[in-house]
């Protein structure tokens, strides 16, 4: 879009707080002209006097000796700059103010969409950067907001019109391995915590939590509701529930709350079936089989702990002391997240582009190459 004439503007396009490094973006004709006045280099190397689309810059920005921040050119005519400080409000508020006081006007994140693309895939993609709440899908959001998605269409599309089916057969199968993310960059993954009574799921709750959330005692059936923790590990939101212990009893109450964590496990992508390594060690209930699961043998502080008491597969931890925790939530990862997008991979980020993505690849399959632009040309006006 062409704003040489009209006003430079400024927008956070990353969650308020929520990320550990930030996301500005300043648009329009005096964009470089206000961080040539602001920006200072950590080289000596000054500026350029108009920057090359793609070139980034380390420096500080802001008042005294502002904050560290890392500084990129995405497009120059019209001129498009991206900031990155670090994410916490006080500093993402501090150098919104600076720069609004060097002129440039600030915005929400809807309105700058109409100032700075008129590409709906883009906007798509900043509604989306604008609900992210951890590190890993902000990068790869960023990265279809950039054009990664933009640019593989572009290609795929290229095939398609030359009637090439093998090489946009293989396009599709390449963004097809990252399509499980569709529904997971703004919502978290779905983990729970099942298991006999009494097998310290709660106490591993809590020290996923890094504090006492679950009421931990040794009487069983202690836990009657489903408690929910949402977190982060290694960057990828995640939401954690500590469910009733499975047994035989004749409380009605205790009932309800094994219903409840069955409920819970119904929807959850992941199952921590949770074991005392003093009991026998029984298998996860076939209502479970078809569900991803890891096996964590608990208590393995116990001065009787042997490890052959851990099955094959499992995991052994102890929720008491922490031993063995890093180990799971690595599993836990491994198991949630694979494979992992390379910096710049295309990414069917919305479910609706998956939908997409899959008629495509069964025209593909049918020899209806005619059909896949007018796919998506409606696609497109289904966006606008």
């Amino acid at each position: 879009m062409d704003d040489s004439h009209g006003e430079t503007y400024l927008a956070r396009l990353t969650s308020p707080g929520k990320s550990a490094i930030a996301t500005l973006s300043l648009f329009g004709p005096r964009a470089w002209e206000i961080i040539l006045k602001v920006f200072k280099p950590r080289t000596k190397k000054p500026l350029p006097a108009f920057p090359t689309p793609g070139s980034v810059f380390l420096g500080r920005l802001g008042l005294g000796h502002g904050d560290e921040v890392v500084l990129s050119c995405k497009t120059n005519r019209p001129m498009l700059l991206e900031i990155h400080p670090h994410g916490g409000t006080q500093v993402v508020s501090m150098l919104l103010e600076f720069l609004q006081a060097e002129g440039a006007t600030l915005c929400n994140w809807q309105d700058f969409i109409t100032h700075t693309t008129a590409d709906p895939l883009q906007a798509m993609a900043l509604v989306l950067l604008n609900q992210a709440t951890t590190s890993e899908p902000t990068k790869i959001l960023l990265d279809q907001f950039q054009g990664a998605f933009r640019l593989w269409l572009d290609s795929f599309l290229g095939f398609i019109n030359q009637g090439d089916s093998r090489n946009a057969t293989a396009l599709l199968s390449d963004i097809g391995r990252y399509s499980y993310l569709s529904g997971r960059l703004v919502e978290p993954w779905r983990v729970v915590l099942a298991g006999p009574t009494n097998a310290g799921k709660s106490s591993l709750m809590n020290i996923l939590a890094g504090y006492q959330r679950s009421i931990v005692s040794e009487i069983p059936g202690t836990t009657r509701d489903v408690l929910w923790l949402e977190t982060a590990i290694e960057g990828w939101p995640v939401s954690f529930a500590d469910t009733a212990g499975l047994r035989i009893t004749s409380d009605p109450l205790e009932n309800a709350g094994m219903l409840m964590g069955t409920n819970a496990t119904e929807q959850a992508d992941l199952v921590l079936w949770v074991q005392d390594c003093s009991a026998s060690q029984i298998p996860a209930p076939v209502l479970f089989h078809n569900k991803k699961i890891i096996g964590v043998t608990n208590k393995i502080d116990l001065d009787a702990f042997q490890p052959a008491s851990i099955p094959q597969g499992a995991i052994g931890i102890s929720a008491l002391s922490g031993l063995g925790i890093e180990a799971l939530l690595a599993k836990i990862i491994e198991e949630l997240v694979s494979p992992v997008p390379k910096p710049g991979q295309a990414v069917a980020f919305h479910p609706l582009l998956k939908s997409a993505l899959e008629n495509s690849l069964e025209f593909v399959d049918k020899g209806r190459l005619l059909d896949v632009p007018k796919l998506w040309e409606s696609f497109k006006k289904n966006l606008n």
